[in-house]
Parts: structure tokens; C-alpha cells; sequence
């Protein structure tokens, strides 16, 4: 790589909250946004829409005059799906037209969805964009698959998410409290009304089950669920959670529970595994790619209620299952989906577009 050029590497992302700017800040505190002159811009934000414009057509602006006056190396380029797809596409095929590589990350979970939504036309223009930009990069081989069958011609590269591992230790259970942890954002896709609805299940085994969860969204309509459940007194409901405070969290809870629907590789899944919680979640994405059942975690079909408690009170009633799943799981996250193994994949990727570009 080149440390002396004047060039700037641009890595853009939503600055909303959620899992995608996650893999982005952990981006940020690597070695590596220094090492290849990265500049950050945020193309999309929380707020009015009008707000959000601003925000994009700022840093479009950037994006232009960078590109205008030949200071930009390559980009990458974080995307979702529906709009977050199109913004990102605009961004990185008009860096095409300078010349300038792009590498199009996809994190949508419900890219499929989306796709399969959009008329022949749309997915047209999809497959125009996935093949004309210098690399695509998906989360899991099951992703890679579908993007191969919508984009022929696309260059795609795996590139799994990942964490930084933690230093502290987990906190070991302790009579008497089991805390069941969910972070993400509240409502139906991430399952969280399944997991209000299975929560008396759970307490008739586990009276003393505590459920604490973590997110924004529709909190206001789960609290309601709770309160017509009758379990309000075992729910908190804790807001968006994130920094030190979401480390004390990991570190204290018990197990970690994620019941969506879609998924690409979920970051608090990563997260929760660092920590050797053992993690309860669904058959969805790159889920089953990262998690063998009964060994590092325990997955279920989305929607099976009754499976959750089970899977859930399996977890609270057998210590010693809880402790093995949590070893092993830590260990997968090592091995696998570390800063120390995925990195080094990502600095080939770099390598590879600058020296071709």
C-alpha cells in the first residue's frame, strides 16, 4: 500500500443507529482507517426527511468535488436495501464515471424482499449496478449465492462481520438471576412480540427470568404488548444501548436472544458470542453459517414461539449447558469472525483494487 500518496480513500454509511454503522465503527478504530487515508462521510441520518436530503446531497457534494479534483483512491461503499441500495449505487457508479473503484458492501437483511419486489425493470437496474461496480461484498456464502444468481457477471468477495474481542471477562451466573438479553431494534422484524409472547411460557419455569431489552423503534406499542401480557414487572425496556453501556450489558447477561425474521450476519449476535453468551436465534441469512446447532448456539424457525421458551428455559434450567454453548461460542467468534481472522481478508480486497484500478 501507498502511505505517501495525497489521495484519500471514502468509506460511506447511514449514520443511523443500527448494525450496519456498528461494522462501521469498528472500522474506525482499526489501524487500518489511518493506514489507507480514509475520510468518512455519512450519506443518510435519523430525523425529518428533509433532513435526510441534506444529508445526502452533502455528501454527494463531497463525494463530487473529492472526485473532481483526483484526490480519491477507491470507496467503500456500506448498503442496505430500498433506498439505502439506490443512494449508495448513485454514489458508487458516479465514482465509475472518474474513473475510481468501488467496493458496494451489502448488509440488507431483506434484500431478498426487496428484490423479489421490484419489477423487471428494477431488478434490471439491480443487476446493472451489482455488475458494474469494482467488487461486491456480502456477508455469507448463502448471500453470495443469491447475489451470483441476480448479478451473473458480479466480482463478489466474503467478507463475514466482525468484532473487536473484549478484554474484560463474562460475569459468572449467579442464583437466582437469569437475564435474557435482546438488543436491536423493536418490532416484528427482529421478532420481538414473539418473544413477548413466549415470556409467560418462560416464567412459569423461570419466575425469576428477567427480560431486558435494548433498541429503538416501536417501543411504546411492546411496552402495551407487555402490559396486556401481564409481564411488565420481569421486561425493562432500555432504550438504544451502545458504548460502555452495552458492554456492561453483554457482560452481565446471562444468554442472548435474537428472534428475527431476516437477517444478514446481525452484529449482536457477533457481540454477544465474544462474550460467551450462548445466543438463541433464528434459521435466517448467515445465521446458520456462523452458528452450529446445540454446539455455539441454539436455533430456531422464525415465529416458533414455542421453540424460543423451550430453547430459552433449556438455557435457564441447565448451567451447564449454558456454560458450554457460551465456551464454544466465544471460540467461533475467534476462529471465524475476529478482528484477527477478517481483517487480513479485507486488506487483500484494498490491495487488490488499488493495484488493479
Amino acid at each position: 500500500m501507498n502511505h505517501t500518496s495525497p489521495k484519500v480513500a471514502l468509506m460511506l454509511c447511514t449514520e443511523a443507529r443500527g448494525g450496519m454503522r456498528s461494522v462501521v465503527e469498528a472500522y474506525q478504530r482499526e489501524p487500518l482507517f489511518k493506514d489507507w487515508h480514509f475520510q468518512m462521510l455519512w450519506t443518510h441520518c435519523e430525523g425529518s426527511p428533509i433532513k435526510k436530503i441534506m444529508k445526502g446531497l452533502t455528501a454527494y457534494a463531497t463525494m463530487l468535488g473529492l472526485l473532481v479534483q483526483k484526490k480519491v483512491s477507491f470507496m467503500h461503499v456500506h448498503a442496505a436495501m430500498r433506498g439505502s441500495f439506490w443512494r449508495k449505487a448513485c454514489f458508487a457508479l458516479t465514482a465509475r464515471l472518474f474513473g475510481v473503484p468501488s467496493i458496494l458492501h451489502l448488509h440488507g437483511s431483506e434484500m431478498k424482499t426487496f428484490y423479489s419486489a421490484l419489477s423487471p425493470t428494477g431488478k434490471r437496474l439491480v443487476r446493472w449496478c451489482l455488475e458494474h461496480v469494482k467488487i461486491v461484498v456480502v456477508l455469507s456464502e448463502s448471500w453470495k449465492t443469491f447475489i451470483s444468481h441476480v448479478a451473473p457477471k458480479a466480482n463478489i468477495h466474503i467478507i463475514n462481520n466482525y468484532v473487536t474481542l473484549p478484554d474484560d471477562a463474562p460475569s459468572k451466573p449467579k442464583p437466582n438471576k437469569f437475564d435474557v438479553l435482546f438488543l436491536g431494534i423493536v418490532g416484528k422484524r427482529k421478532g420481538v412480540y414473539d418473544l413477548l409472547e413466549c415470556w409467560p411460557t418462560v416464567l412459569k419455569t423461570l419466575p425469576h427470568a428477567r427480560l431486558l431489552i435494548g433498541g429503538n423503534g416501536e417501543v411504546e406499542h411492546a411496552k402495551s404488548v407487555a402490559e396486556t401480557l401481564n409481564i411488565s414487572n420481569s421486561v425493562d425496556f432500555l432504550g438504544w444501548i451502545d458504548g460502555p453501556k452495552k458492554s456492561a450489558l453483554l457482560k452481565n447477561a446471562d444468554i442472548f436472544v435474537l428472534p428475527s425474521y431476516n437477517e444478514g450476519l446481525p452484529m449482536s449476535v457477533l457481540e454477544a458470542m465474544s462474550w460467551s453468551k450462548p445466543v438463541v436465534t433464528t434459521i435466517v441469512g448467515g445465521i446458520p453459517e456462523l452458528i452450529t446447532q446445540n454446539k455455539d448456539g441454539l436455533l430456531i424457525e422464525a415465529g416458533d414461539q414455542q421453540a424460543l421458551a423451550d430453547a430459552i428455559k433449556l438455557l435457564g434450567q441447565d448451567l451447564q449447558i449454558q456454560k458450554s454453548i457460551g465456551e464454544h461460542a466465544k471460540e467461533r467468534i475467534v476462529n471465524s469472525y475476529s478482528n484477527i481472522s477478517i481483517l487480513p481478508k479485507l486488506f487483500t480486497i484494498y490491495d487488490d483494487i488499488t493495484h488493479k484500478a
